[in-house]
Formats: structure tokens, C-alpha cells, sequence
């Protein structure tokens, strides 16, 4: 497919291209003063290659025929081969299309398509000083095609190998029938052949966007038949598409072919189709799916208007529009409209409506409505038409002043921000306001998430030592993570980064240079990011609801219940579900983005997505643990508890092994922090192995362990950030899980029915404890008892408490 004009990178350059078409017209300028010097040449012809480059880089393929016919013309004065009379009509006509090629850029960001309006003469005006044949009107048609016209709703291709097979049979009589009518030799016979082959091909491609260009190629050679379309360069193109296309079919069945321009081709063809005087019955059809009429091509023909036209008439409708808003302040309505003695300038009517005229003029149709609304109504407030009413007088009054004010602030805001804009001026302002704020808001929001996700994949890679070249990878690539963030500092880690990519690392040191940047990494705690994050949302979701953004705002409400949901249950990482959010959060700035940088632009397929993606949000929600969830419920409520899945074989051995590691681990470094609760180190160390436990569980199916390494995990961050002080509840209970750690790991070691309530039971007091601080959870284990093992005399925790 040809690429589709892109009306915001064009708002973007087209100043540049404005700039360059001003120095072509000087050097042309000085080329003319004197012929002999051809440098000033060059540079008009170095300027004018300049902006075909980027109008080639939009997709403006009519606005790029204007410009390289100027290059063409240059090249010919360069070289001399336009000489005597019509070396000034080459000038000339070059001056000409420089002055146009602004208004046409200006015309495109209106109409938000390179339609070609205005160009057709300017290029064949070059083409015909330089000896060359004029370019067919088609070339640059354009027209609005309703959505869908031509393709049958609904409708089914044939299957793709009967598709092969008659194309395969048409293929050469399409081509030796259409040669022929362009030769035009026995051109009726000719043309009835192609209608045939050519409704063949539209019920075969019914559906589908080819089926359009068929429909239409079967009124071109109705057309061509009673000779009311006269064959030309632009139709030798339409013919020669279709026989690619038939081509393609014989090879890919039903399948279309990307890379044919099919809205091009389609405008060139309704153009004939609009030309025609008379309407057969094929040309009649169409005529009527895509509504063309007897203006149709007058509308398509209508000249340009140059940028600085319209600026001058907004502008002379605002200063006019000042005039009446100062007349009208040095009154008192009120007492004017009572007030048989005081008579309304006439001077105020006529600016009002010499006001309508330029807006008229520059296409501002309901602003000119507006001030016929206040002129009428400035009319009968000092004709006394209000005064037996004053509640009428004031409606009145203030709708004068509402209708001025508004016109008055949406021309100033189109001046400011361009003639394009959509939106009023208070709908912009306050659009704009909100999205630079989410900006910052989504921005922050995106940077506690890559921190999180950046320290999570550094300490897994850190949960065990590298021992190989995967896991020294895998250490390597989440350290770069980190240090790519900034060029500067940690040249010692650096280092041992860039021996250990080279295939010569130092595994001790890199491990302990990472550990230690690790631990300074870690300024602001996950669950506080979190926390800020959601508050963050909040905010973002409630902003975009009072700008009138509601669809915006239910995808951020979406996001941060997903957040909120992950977050108590511990499962913020990269996986499918932070995805989904990433996905809607990228395409949600992107509309947001294009929103406020081309009003007009069309960024609903990308707020679709978010909203698909945010929906997911919630299936993903859904199936999540409680997890924190717990502190907000009583003890004797029931529990979503997570359920251990099949650990699999080829991970268990693994698993198991590096899981007895772990607690050894802990085992040691639990009764020495107990003794040094100042080491922050070595607490940070236990947290890590619980956050271990937790990934990994998570990762095999070993959702207990995993569930109980993240309430252990998310009870000590809160002793890390300060939040949370060391208490002997907080020692009691880290005692009885590390001394439950052991079966814990064996019961996935051994195939013996196991009960996993006494680890749920600390579970759920580590997610209470950190919640509540200081609180005595202890007083409650009798009642828990009863609720879990269904009795007082089972399971006696008291045992594993004295432990």
C-alpha cells in the first residue's frame, strides 16, 4: 500500500518547506537579475530537491509530481535546452508554482490529505515550456469516498485455488483485449471482453477492497466503449494495475495484493467516471454508490487559498470584532435596552457584519452563524423587544457577550495554533493543560515500573552466584539494565561487566560489585513505588475525567486496579499481564500525544487498543491470589488461597536443590541478624532469599512456598523502608517460619499427602503483622486454629512457637 500522508510530521516540517520555498524563489530571483551566473540556479534547484525529499518522506506523491516537474525545469535552464520565449514562461511558471507550493501545503494540513487541488495546472503549465506532454487531469482528482462504498458489506471471496484458476484463464485475454482498446482498434469488442473479465474479478473478490476498483473498471470500459472516455496515459495505468492484480491472483488465490494503491487508483477512475456527460447504466451505478453529482468536479477543481489570505482575513475579523467588544464595553446594556434616547452606532452592525464576511471567507461558517445570532439580538435589545421582561434583557445581554467573547477567543486560538484546530479555545486549553500534567504523571508512573522491574530481574540474577555462562549472562544483561541508564560512574563494575561479556570474567568479584550496587539501588522500596504509582493513577484517571476524557480515564481506572490487584499479591514483573499494561499505557500516550499535536487527527484505533488491552487487565486481576488482601478481612473469613500446581519433572531437582541452599542460607543469617538488628546488610540479604522463594515458587508451581516468601518479603521491606520497626512479634514469627522452611521445601521432595495450613496460618500473620506493626496477632491463633484444622486439639502450633 502507498504510505499514507502523515498530517502530523507534516505540521512538523512544513515550516522548513515554507523556508525552502523562500530561498528557491530568491536564488530564482537572483538567476533572473543575471543568466549567466547558474550558481543561484543550483541553489533553487538544491532547495526545491530539498522539499521533494521530504514530501517523498510523507507520502505526498501529488504535491511530489509539482516539485520534481520544478526540478526538471531547473535542470532544463541549467543545461540550456530552454531557450528564447520560452525560457521566461519556464521562469515564470517556476515563480508560479513556488508561490503555490505553500498554500498547497497549507491546503493538504486542512484537508488532511494530498489531494492535488490546484496543482494540475502549475505542473502542466512546466511540463508544456519544456517541450513535454501535459499530465491527465486524473492525476490529480480527488474526492470524499464514503466508507465501504463499492465493497459489498459482508461479502465472501471465492475459494483461492478457484480464484488461481481463473485468473490464470483471464489473464492474457485481459491483456491482448486492453492493449487493443488503448491502440483503439475494434475498441467496443475490446472492452466488452475486459467488462466481462472485470465483474469476474469483482465477484470473486467480493468483500474485499479490490472489489471496489473491479466495480469501477467495469464502468471505465462502458465509458471507453461509447466513446465518453478517451484512453490516456493515466488510463494505461489503471489498466496496467489491473493486469498485476490479475497476475497476483494467478499466484496468491484470493489473497490482496499490499502493495497496489488501490485509493489512488480509485480517485483516477471516478474521475473519468465524473467526467462523463452521458450515464449509462454501469457509469449511472456508480455514479450513485459514490454519490457523484453534476458539482462533483467543479467542487474537486476549486483554487487554492494561500495560508497568509487566511491569516489576513482572521485577523482583520478579530480587530474589527475588537471594535465592537470596546463599543459595547463603554455601555450599560441594561440601561441602553431600557432607554428610549440611547440608539445603537450603526458602525457596530456593520463591523458585526463585515466580521461574518471574513469569517465566511475563511471557511469559519459557525463562528460567522454566531455573530448573526448577536447581531439580531443587538437588534431587538435596543429596539426595546426585551423590555417588559429585564430577565429577558439580561438572557439577552449576556448572550451578546457570551457570542463576541467566544468567537473572539476561538480566533485568536486558531491564530496562535493554527487554522486546523478542532477543538475551541477553552477546549484546548484546558485538553492541553491536562495532557502536558498526565504526561509528567504517566512519565513518573513509567519510571517506578522499569525501577521495579530492573531491580527484580538484578535480583533474581543475583539469587544464586554465576557458575555458568548462561547465568553470568543473564547477571550481565540485567547489570546493563541498570548501568546503560548513564554513561557515568561504577567504572569498577563497569569493568568487570565488560571482562565478563569477553568471555573473561572474575565471578567472585562480579558478584560481590553486584550485590553491593544492587543494595544501593535500592533508595526507594517496591511496594512504596507501587504505592506513589497508584496514587499517581489516581490522579492521571481523575484529571482526565474532568477534561471530558472519559474513555481515557477508564483505562487509566483499569490500569490501576490491575496494579492494586498485582501489588497485594505480589505478582508485579514482566509478564503477560504488566504487558497488557504496558501495551495500554504506550498506546494511550500515543493518542494523547496525537491529540494535542494534530486535533484533527485520527487516533481512534490506538485508544481501541488501550481499551482492549486494559479489559485484559482484568482476566488478569481475576486470577490473582489475595495475598495482602488478608489484612483487610477478619480471621474467621474464608480465603482464596492459593493451591500448589504439579512442580515439573524436569525443574524439580533443580528447584529442590537450590531451594535447601536458600534456607540454609537463611537459617544462618536469621539467628545472627536477630543478635545485630542494625546490619541492614545482612537484612537485606533475607529479604532477597525470600523474594527467591517467592519468584521461584511462583515460576515452578510451588505457589505455597511462593505465597509465603512474599508475605515474609513484603514484612521486612516495610523494616527496610523504616516503616516497620522490630518488634518481638516480628522476631517471634520470622523464628517459626524459618523453622517451617525445612518440611516446607521437603514436601515437594517427597510425594506424601502434606498439610499446608500451618504455612497459610504464617502467611497470612506476616501479611497482618506488617500491616498492623505492633499488633499482638498471637491473642487470635486459637480462634484460626479452630477455623483451619477444624479443631482445638489439631496441629499444635504451640509446639513449633517454643522453637
Amino acid at each position: 500500500m502507498a504510505i499514507k500522508t502523515d498530517i502530523v510530521a507534516l505540521k512538523w516540517v512544513v515550516g522548513l518547506m515554507n523556508k525552502q520555498a523562500e530561498n528557491a524563489e530568491a536564488s530564482l530571483v537572483e538567476y533572473s537579475n543575471d543568466t549567466s551566473q547558474k550558481k543561484p540556479l543550483l541553489q533553487c534547484m538544491w532547495a526545491v530537491h530539498q522539499i521533494t525529499s521530504t514530501l517523498r518522506a510523507l507520502g505526498m506523491g501529488k504535491g511530489e509530481m509539482l516539485t520534481l516537474e520544478m526540478e526538471r525545469s531547473l535542470n532544463y535552464l541549467y543545461k540550456d535546452k530552454v531557450v528564447g520565449e520560452r525560457q521566461k514562461l519556464t521562469m515564470g511558471g517556476l515563480m508560479q508554482a513556488l508561490k503555490v507550493l505553500p498554500a498547497y501545503l497549507a491546503h493538504a494540513e486542512n484537508a488532511r490529505a494530498d489531494t492535488g487541488h490546484g496543482l494540475e495546472q502549475h505542473v502542466n503549465d512546466l511540463r508544456r515550456w519544456i517541450g513535454e506532454r501535459p499530465r491527465p487531469a486524473a492525476f490529480f482528482f480527488q474526492m470524499n469516498i464514503p466508507e465501504g462504498r463499492g465493497i459489498t458489506v459482508d461479502g465472501t471471496p471465492e475459494d483461492s485455488e478457484e480464484v488461481r484458476e481463473r485468473a490464470n484463464v483471464m489473464l492474457t485475454l485481459y491483456l491482448e483485449m486492453a492493449k487493443m482498446a488503448l491502440r483503439r482498434k475494434n475498441v467496443g469488442e475490446s472492452m466488452k471482453t475486459v467488462a466481462r473479465i472485470s465483474r469476474r474479478m469483482q465477484t470473486m473478490f467480493s468483500g474485499t477492497e479490490p472489489e471496489r476498483f473491479w466495480f469501477t473498471m467495469v464502468g471505465i470500459c462502458e465509458g471507453m466503449a461509447g466513446g465518453l472516455i478517451v484512453p490516456d496515459e493515466c488510463i494505461a495505468q489503471i489498466f496496467k494495475s489491473g493486469a498485476f492484480m490479475i497476475k497476483y491472483a494467478r499466484e496468491n488465490g484470493v489473497e490482496v495484493d499490499e502493495s497496489v494503491d488501490y485509493d489512488n487508483l480509485q480517485q483516477q477512475m471516478l474521475f473519468y467516471i465524473a467526467s462523463c456527460q452521458a450515464k449509462p447504466v454501469h457509469i449511472a451505478r456508480i455514479r450513485q454508490v459514490f454519490s457523484i453529482n453534476d458539482n462533483t468536479l467543479e467542487e474537486a477543481n476549486r483554487g487554492l487559498i494561500h495560508m497568509d489570505a487566511l491569516v489576513t482575513a482572521l485577523s482583520s475579523a478579530l480587530e474589527r470584532l475588537n471594535g465592537v467588544e470596546n463599543y459595547l464595553s463603554s455601555l450599560d446594556l441594561t440601561e441602553a435596552a431600557r432607554s428610549a434616547d440611547i440608539e445603537l452606532d450603526p458602525k457596530t452592525l456593520d463591523g458585526i457584519e463585515a466580521t461574518q464576511y471574513r469569517l465566511e471567507a475563511a471557511g469559519q461558517m459557525a463562528h460567522a452563524d454566531s455573530l448573526r445570532s448577536v447581531q439580531d439580538r443587538l437588534t431587538k435589545l435596543f429596539g426595546g423587544v426585551y423590555n417588559e421582561s429585564p430577565s429577558q434583557i439580561n438572557q439577552a445581554i449576556n448572550d451578546i457577550i457570551r457570542g463576541i467573547v467566544g468567537v473572539k477567543l476561538d480566533i485568536e486560538h486558531k491564530l496562535e495554533h493554527g487554522l486546523c484546530s478542532s477543538f475551541s479555545s477553552r477546549e484546548f486549553e484546558l485538553r492541553e493543560s491536562v495532557v502536558t500534567a498526565t504526561f509528567n504523571h504517566m512519565g513518573l508512573v513509567e519510571n517506578y515500573m522499569h525501577q521495579i522491574l530492573r531491580r527484580k530481574e538484578l535480583a533474581s540474577a543475583l539469587a544464586r552466584k554465576p557458575n555458568d555462562p548462561q547465568s553470568t549472562l543473564r547477571l550481565t544483561v540485567a547489570l546493563n539494565r541498570h548501568l546503560n541508564k548513564t554513561d557515568q560512574g561504577y567504572e569498577a563494575l563497569r569493568q568487570s561487566v565488560r571482562d565478563a561479556d569477553a568471555g573473561e570474567p572474575d565471578l567472585d568479584l562480579l558478584f560481590i560489585q553486584a550485590k553491593e550496587f544492587l543494595n544501593e539501588q535500592e533508595t526507594i522500596s517496591d511496594r512504596k513505588a507501587i504505592d506513589m504509582s497508584l496514587q499517581l493513577l489516581a490522579e492521571i484517571s481523575g484529571a482526565l475525567g474532568f477534561a471530558g476524557m472519559e474513555r481515557e480515564a477508564q483505562i487509566i481506572e483499569r490500569c490501576q486496579l490491575w496494579l492494586a490487584a498485582a501489588s497485594k499479591g505480589g505478582a508485579v514483573r514482566e509478564d503477560d499481564a504488566f504487558r497488557c499494561f504496558a501495551e495500554a499505557f504506550a498506546q494511550l500516550e500515543l493518542h494523547l500525544q496525537r491529540s494535542i499535536a494534530d486535533p484533527l487527527d485520527d487516533t481512534s484505533h490506538m485508544l481501541a487498543i488501550a481499551e482492549q488491552r486494559a479489559a485484559q487487565l482484568d482476566d488478569h486481576a481475576a486470577g490473582l491470589s489475595d495475598g495482602a488482601e488478608v489484612v483487610t478481612t477478619s480471621w474467621t473469613e474464608p480465603k482464596n488461597y492459593v493451591e500448589d500446581a504439579e512442580v515439573p519433572a524436569e525443574f524439580r531437582e533443580v528447584f529442590i536443590e537450590e531451594s535447601e541452599e536458600i534456607v540454609q542460607e537463611i537459617s544462618r543469617l536469621t539467628p545472627l541478624w536477630l543478635q545485630q538488628r542494625e546490619d541492614q546488610e545482612m537484612l537485606r540479604e533475607i529479604r532477597r532469599h525470600f523474594h527467591t522463594f517467592k519468584g521461584n515458587g511462583r515460576a515452578v508451581g510451588a505457589n505455597i512456598l511462593g505465597e509465603l516468601g512474599w508475605s515474609v518479603q513484603d514484612m521486612l521491606d516495610r523494616v527496610l523502608d523504616g516503616d516497620l520497626k522490630v518488634s518481638p512479634a516480628i522476631e517471634f514469627l520470622l523464628k517459626e517460619v524459618v523453622a517451617a522452611l525445612p518440611n516446607l521445601v521437603m514436601s515437594y521432595k517427597e510425594e506424601n499427602a502434606w498439610d499446608p495450613s500451618h504455612v497459610r496460618l504464617l502467611t497470612d500473620r506476616a501479611f497482618r503483622l506488617a500491616e498492623s506493626g505492633q499488633e499482638d496477632i498471637a491473642e487470635g491463633l486459637s480462634q484460626v486454629e479452630k477455623n483451619v484444622h477444624g479443631g482445638a486439639d489439631d496441629a499444635p502450633v504451640s509446639e513449633t512457637l517454643g522453637q
